[in-house]
């Protein structure tokens, strides 16, 4: 009864009501990447976090990341990627049809082994699966059950990159764009710049890997002093300490080459005006600024309620301080902008930590 009633769904299309309905299904809503399915009595789904895919199986399964699993006989086994919208794929939305009416036959793919291959729309987002084990007459209407959530509406994984300025000795200076262009929610991450305090580097790189999409319009600097990291020093290749040298409340500070040298005036640098453009620009939401080695969140003034949100997101220990002179969170504040600074521990941060902080970032930029 529940095959007759599945397989009566017109394919390609969203007949998620009319699934429901029967009493013999069950809805499972992916909250990753913003999706929903139907699936009949009997089958199980896992969402993979890591990437907001699912799997959809007629035997119990796990969230894994393996895709060269051996399905049981007589079971099917489904990996479903939801691969963004298709204003996404300028040019190539196009070649992406409908669901099939039939389910293609199994050929090898790398990685998934010999299986079946789906590519096709449901929603306005493209979708990709790969079935293996018995060919189900199931899966098709699965399938089709599809619906796009409003956090999936939201989503997207856009990635682009430029080149936001260049160095004193001329290094360029890059701003990574990643996530929902269409968000109002911007973000600005920066990894580095003191050039001895760099750990934070570890944590963009998460970002800029970033496979499952964001509701966020997220703006990543791996490295405002390229100059500094390249020769291990906190100052840029003019001595300057570049987190001295923001207009507010900036004050002549120390000597060339000294820790706190704060340039011979307000936004001297090339680095420091490269990020104030960007800022002024895209008047991001939150800014977090990476430093070492004290291990502890700070902010000040109204920027306190997202730094503390942060830290209990990261596990990390918070504190309330004043901004020193002429440093890049105080003058965003003095923007009316939120903008904290994340002071991570002493040496290279390890992968758990990485992966922690950069889901810390990825949770308070969706609010």
């Amino acid at each position: 009864m529940l095959r007759a009633a599945l397989t009566t769904i017109a394919l390609g299309t969203t007949a998620l009501a009319a699934a429901a309905a029967g009493p013999a299904v069950h809805r499972v809503e992916n909250h990753v990447a913003g999706y929903a399915v139907v699936l009949p009595a009997g089958w199980h789904a896992a969402v993979l976090r890591d990437d907001g895919s699912i799997t959809i199986a007629t035997y119990r399964v796990r969230a894994t990341g393996n895709v060269s699993v051996r399905v049981p006989a007589g079971q099917t086994w489904i990996r479903l990627y939801d691969e963004g919208p298709l204003s996404a794929l300028p040019g190539g939305a196009a070649r992406i049809g409908v669901l099939p009416r039939r389910l293609p036959p199994v050929e090898p793919y790398e990685g998934f082994g010999p299986s079946r291959r789906l590519e096709f729309r449901a929603g306005g987002h493209s979708f990709l699966a790969f079935v293996k084990g018995r060919a189900s007459v199931d899966v098709l209407p699965t399938l089709a059950t599809i619906q796009v959530t409003a956090r999936g509406q939201a989503l997207a994984n856009i990635h682009s990159v430029r080149v936001l300025g260049r160095s004193v000795e001329g290094r360029p200076i890059r701003v990574w764009r990643i996530g929902n262009p269409r968000s109002h929610r911007h973000v600005l991450v920066v990894g580095c710049i003191h050039g001895d305090e760099c750990a934070g580097m570890a944590i963009t790189v998460r970002l800029l890997n970033l496979i499952r999409p964001t509701t966020a319009d997220l703006w990543v600097i791996q490295d405002l002093n390229p100059d500094g990291l390249h020769a291990g020093t906190r100052q840029n290749a003019r001595g300057v300490d570049l987190n001295r040298n923001f207009g507010a409340m900036w004050q002549p500070l120390g000597q060339p080459g000294s820790r706190q040298y704060s340039g011979p005036r307000p936004f001297s640098e090339p680095e420091s005006r490269a990020v104030r453009a960007l800022i002024l620009r895209l008047h991001p939401q939150i800014t977090i600024w990476f430093h070492q080695p004290q291990g502890v969140v700070r902010a000040w003034g109204p920027s306190v309620p997202a730094a503390r949100r942060f830290a209990r997101l990261a596990g990390a220990p918070y504190r309330s301080l004043p901004w020193p002179a002429g440093t890049a969170p105080n003058w965003q504040n003095h923007l009316g902008l939120t903008s904290f600074v994340v002071e991570l521990p002493p040496g290279p941060l390890a992968t758990i930590s990485a992966d922690r902080y950069a889901r810390a970032i990825l949770s308070l930029a969706e609010e």
